[in-house]
């Protein structure tokens, strides 16, 4: 499995954009530097490009996949156009998939190939079926602090955050399991950025990477309140903030909500509830989460540059939406 794709999964605001970033820098591995987002989909469409052993049908899947925001901004915002000779014998859709990965790994100089997406985290066991020497490490964290993060970040509601982390981690962990540990791993954040080394040595044993100092370090800030503006930072301790960031009553509703998923992983709790919100609920808080994600959209851009942007962001948001179940 020494060509395994990696794909890193975890519910939103769990770490996986840092250990994406972190493996990114490893010199044999090559992360899509954005969510792809749109696997699901295109997996879930893929009868509909017909026999990909012809060549027209792998032609029409890889550039449909190669005109959708993630792999449009990775090929220097520009549609991801692989030539005929790269397609050549791809027969299944994981085979044309990995062509359009390996056609970007080439070029950083990189064999291995990676996906970071948060989405794929539904979709171990039919992801794993179309790649099957691939290898998915989960990553987890306790969903008060995921829900703290995306309110602070987004303005986004802590009792929808934490109804999709419940259910997010038990559908990960059952499909993961299914796989054995050879193909399966599950990282906890917060020992990930307490010991980064001795984490990030057993990730890269686990996806058969030689490890490399450079998987400790990220451009990414926020990883190092320390280092703000520079250009590497490290993994440092970045655990319950919630304790201090919510007050009793909501701490109560998050508790009642995932409280024993959260204590099945062995994360302090004050009551083990299990209760779901309503289709209704669900789909009003949704809404709320969209609407408050807007503002945030074009203040990071500005308007001009946030349009095209933000219809691109829709358009996978779409298709990604098709495929959710939470």
């Amino acid at each position: 499995m020494g060509n395994a794709p990696i794909f890193i999964v975890g519910m939103n605001g769990s770490g996986t954009t840092m250990l994406a970033d972190s493996l990114r820098r490893h010199p044999s591995l090559y992360v899509l530097p954005i969510e792809s987002k749109v696997l699901p989909y295109f997996l879930s469409e893929r009868a509909g490009f017909g026999d990909l052993a012809l060549a027209e049908n792998r032609r029409r899947l890889a550039e449909e996949i190669g005109r959708t925001m993630p792999y449009w901004h990775a090929n220097g915002k520009r549609p991801l156009v692989l030539h005929d000779e790269e397609l050549a014998n791809c027969k299944t859709f994981g085979d044309v998939v990995s062509r359009i990965y390996e056609h970007l790994a080439a070029r950083e100089g990189k064999l291995r190939w990676g996906d970071k997406s948060p989405m794929n985290v539904q979709h171990i066991g039919a992801i794993a079926a179309q790649f099957p020497a691939s290898r998915f490490i989960h990553i987890i964290r306790d969903g008060r602090d995921a829900a703290q993060s995306f309110h602070r970040r987004w303005g986004f509601d802590p009792r929808h955050t934490i109804w999709r982390w419940k259910c997010v981690v038990r559908d990960g962990r059952r499909q993961g399991m299914a796989l054995g540990p050879s193909r399966y791993l599950e990282v906890r954040y917060e020992t990930l950025t307490a010991e980064p080394e001795t984490e990030m040595r057993r990730i890269c044993r686990f996806a058969e990477l030689p490890f490399d100092a450079a998987v400790l370090e990220s451009s990414m800030r926020f990883m190092d309140p320390g280092s703000s503006g520079a250009r590497v930072g490290r993994m440092v301790r970045n655990s319950e903030k919630w304790r201090s960031y919510f007050n009793a009553r909501t701490l109560a509703t998050l508790e009642s909500l995932a409280g024993r998923v959260l204590s099945e992983l062995g994360y302090p709790v004050e009551q083990t509830g299990d209760h779901d919100l309503s289709r209704r609920q669900r789909q009003y808080l949704r809404i709320r989460d969209a609407v408050a994600r807007t503002p945030y959209f074009f203040r990071e851009y500005g308007v001009l540059l946030a349009i095209p942007r933000y219809v691109r962001y829709l358009a996978a948001a779409r298709k990604q939406r098709s495929v959710s179940r939470y």
